[in-house]
């Protein structure tokens, strides 16, 4: 399914949150979205996922117009799976009928066997009749994950899931995400405010700064070709190295660099990473 995000446009009081964002998710594709704390990641998820009201711009899944255009799809009836980052498992329910909790619409045996099945996945089998506060960090994501795949949603929204874990199991359960992701051909959306985690999951990166897209690409374009100086220090250690342009060009202690489309006297950051 194709997600479309089109000059959407949020704000809190005084605050605004997005500031007219315009993008797209392609089928099977991972989109990561980051930046910052604060720069309206999670904002454009909650619209995405119908759990804020939709204020200026439309969102469409596969076509179909979800909010926007004087129309707004309840977030239960948008095929829209979301992994929150504090996981919220139903403390009174057990591992297996949490998993299966999205699935009211099958048959009670239909329902638990794709729970299992989901289960078993993520490496859990064994653990269905246990309860949530029993399980580790890395299980308790685990089971979230397989509640929000249970449904086989259009869309997969993850809002910072892997943060509250350690460096170890952060980066085995990334790996197995990534890889669930692949195997099943879900459209998914990555919040993240880590660069290496985006670099890792995306096969596209949107960075944004204070509710705006900044620049959007493959990872390789984003580390290559970064458009400012914002997006190269989200993406590692920079030298930063001052100058001013003398007849198209910029004099540094590590050479001259053409300075194309810039007046001579013009003031400049040469940026080069270690």
């Amino acid at each position: 399914m194709r997600l479309e995000v089109d000059h959407v446009s949020h704000r809190f009081q005084r605050l605004i949150a997005v500031d007219d964002v315009s993008l797209g998710v392609g089928q099977g594709e991972t989109l990561c979205l980051l930046g910052p704390s604060g720069c309206g990641k999670s904002t454009l998820l909650r619209l995405i996922a119908g759990l804020e009201d939709l204020q200026a711009g439309r969102i469409r899944i596969d076509g179909e117009t979800v909010a926007g255009d004087g129309r707004s799809v309840p977030a239960e009836a948008r095929g829209v799976g979301m992994v929150f980052q504090d996981y919220a498992l139903f403390p009174h329910l057990t591992v297996l009928a949490n998993a299966a909790f999205g699935l009211d619409h099958l048959p009670d045996a239909a329902r638990f066997e794709r729970a299992r099945a989901l289960l078993t996945q993520m490496g859990l089998e064994g653990l269905g009749g246990a309860y949530p506060h029993t399980l580790s960090g890395g299980e308790q994501q685990r089971v979230a994950l397989a509640r929000a795949l249970a449904p086989e949603p259009h869309v997969l929204l993850l809002d910072e899931p892997f943060a509250g874990l350690d460096v170890r199991l952060r980066d085995r359960l990334r790996e197995d995400t990534l890889h669930l992701l692949k195997q099943r051909g879900t459209t998914s959306i990555l919040v993240t405010h880590d660069p290496e985690e985006a670099m890792f999951m995306g096969d596209r990166i949107a960075v944004l700064l204070r509710g705006r897209i900044v620049q959007e690409g493959s990872p390789v374009q984003l580390y290559r070709r970064p458009v400012n100086a914002f997006v190269a220090r989200f993406f590692g250690e920079i030298n930063c190295l001052r100058g001013r342009v003398r007849g198209g060009a910029v004099a540094t202690p590590l050479g001259s660099f053409a300075a194309p489309g810039l007046a001579d006297g013009t003031d400049v950051e040469v940026i080069v990473r270690p």
